[in-house]
């Protein structure tokens, strides 16, 4: 058993320059499939640019990690020595941010091990699935929505919302001495409609309009 570990430690995965291109080729093309399933899929309202390029820098590096590996037991287990002095203190806030993080990691290790049937056919499989679900999701988001001012008509934002929105329900009104602020769980259609926050705006009294999603994002 140690002559036969000692024989593979000695084996060097060899690879001309055109396969180690086409791996990286490969590898990068899998990763913009990852980048614009991300930035076309994101529902949230901060997007983070820097973020979606990390994650075809993961899908690279990952790859370039398993050319050097190969096969050869010597030089992975060294790799793992040096990956597991690696501190990562970036907080993921977003569980769906760390999925992409595993399918980026994934596609380099299969790219890596010049699985390209799997990769790429698994890629575009959790792209259509995302989209589909961004689609059935975006059609039932629910914000919250805050409308701030003085002696606000209210019957007017609860005619534009009844005349826009699938459906709302006033969750809260507080009144002190003309200052006014309303609390309103409504659902859009598809996407935030930036005119219908415009409409409510332009109503007397109103000063502020603010929607939270069920992230916490805000806009307004």
């Amino acid at each position: 058993m140690k002559k036969f570990i000692e024989t593979l430690s000695k084996m060097e995965v060899k690879m001309s320059f055109g396969t180690v291109a086409l791996i990286l080729l490969i590898a990068f093309l899998v990763a913009l499939i990852i980048y614009f399933t991300y930035r076309n899929t994101y529902s949230g309202v901060l997007y983070n640019p820097r973020f979606n390029v990390s994650l075809v820098m993961i899908t690279m590096v990952t790859t370039i990690v398993m050319v050097v590996i190969g096969s050869n037991i010597s030089v992975s287990l060294g790799m793992v020595g040096a990956l597991s002095i690696i501190r990562f203190r970036t907080a993921v806030k977003d569980p769906r941010d760390t999925a992409f993080i595993f399918w980026a990691v994934v596609s380099g290790l299969a790219c890596g091990t010049q699985n390209y049937t799997i990769v790429i056919v698994g890629s575009l499989f959790v792209c259509l699935i995302l989209f589909i679900f961004k689609r059935t999701v975006s059609f039932m988001n629910k914000y919250v929505l805050i409308v701030k001012g003085n002696n606000i008509e209210i019957e007017s934002v609860e005619g534009i919302l009844n005349k826009n929105l699938k459906g709302f329900v006033c969750k809260g009104k507080y009144l002190d001495e003309g200052k006014e602020e309303l609390i309103y769980d409504i659902r859009f259609r598809r996407d935030i409609n930036n005119k219908v926050l415009k409409e409510i705006k332009k109503i007397s009294g109103v000063k502020t309009v603010n929607i939270i999603s069920s992230n916490t994002d805000t806009m307004g």
